[in-house]
């Protein structure tokens, strides 16, 4: 009898093997067609361009986020000199390990845990889009594969350390589960040795110095674009202040966005996984992570890439509050009854997922996710990397990293400084008549507002619109945003054009949100 359960357990873990070469097929081919965008740019170029010393102690504060992933950028770079087209590559890695711990190791059944594979986050979202984001599901499920363990402490301090600093939200999250072990290993302190009690004491050291290390690190300066941004806002017209998303607005996005699209059924899905981790006595686990990140999203920062963290929290709360298989054994009726109720949970919240990461993958197939490559081979095909060129705003840097050295003689750096002045994103006409450069890029999301506006003031100086790079920042079933770049060449008649009526420094950041 054992040897055939044996036998049928090696043909399960085949099986699991399938499933990872599937998920990875996808995720490696999907790569092929994705076009990266700005954010993927941004910190291979820091990475690229800038010493350790420098981006941890002073540019990170500008990007509002730990430098786990730059570091891994740097070393690529730096030690095994991997290119620009590697960067897909590094990120797929993380996230097919990230999956290979949920098929192989995760407590759901089988019938669930293979399908969450292949959910919109863990297949395209955190996998596909090279961000630091990629990491985040690996080391949430390392954490969650190590909670129960209340008997080395080191391990998961290890674990929530490298999570704190992969991102902010990793933050939150390692800052959370951190608190939910602690409470976890008081309610069972009389079974800890005192050397078990010993290990607890340095990791949580450990742990708080991480935390202060990152606030250092992370503390704004009043040249910090996201300070003078909300000082901008708060001084703004009520009429404009009321265009930005309010408390409830950022709500309905990141709750549907995390579970399944609509505000009713998530909302449901949300309460019913919080009451079945407080049947479970796990309720720490699940409710602190994904009611701080919620929180975190609804009054700091948030967009739509980062629904993914409060997904990939719940299913490591859910995870955590899991009964292993020796409890399940000892439960009764209504034990049973909970954890099968609790898999059709996870089922529900698989099939939508499923079809988000169906339909965006079809997307990515079909159409530009940015317009950067393109931009780039209109640029290269007319040599204009050889001739002076200007780039403006936040976008251009998805332009920047196909180059190896600065191509644009208006930004004193390859990547964006997110720090005042912020230098591209205003026309210097005296640094346009000085320079008289060929070519001039300027990224957009709303490409009808930049035409309108900023276009014409670049056709009042002499460019004329010579080439249209779109792009679709995909999500689920839709758009996002757009990623648009249009260039301008200058023309015979740039040096006969008198000024225009816009002024010396008419801002050029139409369309940019």
């Amino acid at each position: 009898m054992e040897q055939t359960k044996g036998q049928f357990e090696k043909w399960w873990r085949v099986g699991d093997a399938g499933v990872l070469l599937a998920y990875s097929a996808i995720v490696v081919w999907t790569i092929q067609y994705h076009e990266k965008w700005a954010d993927e740019a941004q910190a291979w170029l820091i990475a690229r361009d800038l010493n350790l010393g420098t981006i941890w102690f002073h540019e990170l504060r500008y990007e509002g986020s730990p430098g786990l992933w730059h570091t891994i950028l740097w070393v690529a770079q730096h030690v095994f000199h991997a290119k620009y087209d590697a960067l897909g590559y590094i990120g797929a890695a993380f996230a097919i390990a990230g999956a290979a711990v949920l098929i192989f190791w995760a407590p759901f059944p089988r019938m669930v845990r293979w399908p969450l594979a292949f959910t919109y986050v863990m297949v395209y979202q955190y996998a596909v889009i090279a961000r630091p984001y990629t990491l985040l599901p690996l080391l949430a499920f390392c954490a969650a594969l190590l909670f129960k363990d209340l008997e080395h402490p080191e391990r998961l301090t290890v674990v929530l350390v490298l999570l704190a600093l992969l991102t902010f939200h990793g933050t939150i999250l390692a800052g959370c589960l951190g608190l939910a072990y602690l409470a976890e290993a008081y309610r069972h302190r009389e079974e800890l040795q005192p050397n078990v009690r010993k290990r607890y004491v340095f990791s949580t050291i450990a742990m708080a110095v991480t935390l202060i290390f990152i606030a250092g690190i992370l503390k704004p300066t009043t040249d910090v674009e996201e300070m003078a941004l909300k000082k901008e806002i708060a001084q703004a017209p009520l009429s404009i202040a009321r265009s930005f998303p309010t408390f409830w607005q950022k709500m309905i996005a990141v709750t549907t966005g995390a579970f399944i699209d609509w505000v009713i059924p998530s909302l449901l899905l949300l309460s019913l996984f919080t009451a079945w981790c407080i049947w479970r006595k796990k309720w720490l686990a699940f409710v602190l992570p994904v009611g701080m990140l919620i929180l975190f999203y609804c009054l700091v920062h948030g967009a739509a890439h980062h629904h993914g963290t409060v997904f990939v929290a719940a299913i490591t709360g859910v995870w955590i509050a899991w009964p292993s298989s020796s409890e399940q054994a000892f439960l009764g009726k209504i034990g049973r009854f909970a954890v099968i109720s609790g898999s059709g949970l996870l089922l529900l919240l698989c099939s939508f997922n499923i079809w988000d990461a169906g339909v965006v993958i079809k997307h990515e197939y079909l159409y530009p996710y940015s317009g950067a490559p393109d931009a780039v081979r209109y640029l290269k095909s007319v040599d204009a990397e050889h001739s002076p060129m200007f780039g403006f705003l936040f976008g251009t840097v998805a332009v920047q990293a196909y180059f190896d050295q600065n191509v644009f003689a208006n930004n004193p750096h390859t990547y964006f400084h997110h720090g005042l002045p912020l230098t591209t994103t205003v026309l210097n006409e005296n640094e346009l008549n000085r320079i008289k450069p060929e070519y001039i890029v300027a990224y957009t999301q709303d490409p009808q507002l930049m035409l309108q506006v900023g276009g014409k003031e670049l056709t009042a100086h002499g460019y004329d619109l010579v080439h249209f790079s779109d792009g679709y920042y995909l999500y689920k079933q839709g758009v996002f945003e757009r990623e648009v770049y249009l260039i301008y060449r200058r023309t015979e008649r740039a040096s006969e054009v008198p000024a225009p009526e816009y002024g010396d420094s008419a801002k050029l950041n139409a369309g940019q949100q």
